[in-house]
């Protein structure tokens, strides 16, 4: 686990309690939208994005910008700084 969070800093991932940001980010959307009983389909129309591709963000294989971060915390009704809380 140490050796290959070494091997990703090195190729600039930023990592933070050994997890990648993505996937913490993913993390916590699914867990804002569910708290919410928002589907990724719901979530998709409110925000004009492709359901796919809300899933792939809440699985950590998406590397957002910052207005599509804007978007989907808009269409929740949360602050962007919620995305990046530390959950267990």
């Amino acid at each position: 686990q140490k050796e290959l969070r070494k091997q990703e800093q090195k190729k600039g991932t930023i990592i933070v309690n050994e997890m990648r940001i993505e996937a913490r980010f993913g993390r916590n959307l699914r867990f804002l939208r569910k708290e919410r009983c928002v589907t990724q389909t719901e979530l998709a129309e409110r925000t004009g994005l492709h359901q796919n591709y809300i899933s792939e963000i809440e699985h950590g294989k998406r590397n957002i910008t910052l207005r599509v971060m804007e978007n989907i915390a808009m269409a929740l009704g949360v602050q962007e700084k919620e995305f990046f809380n530390e959950r267990e």
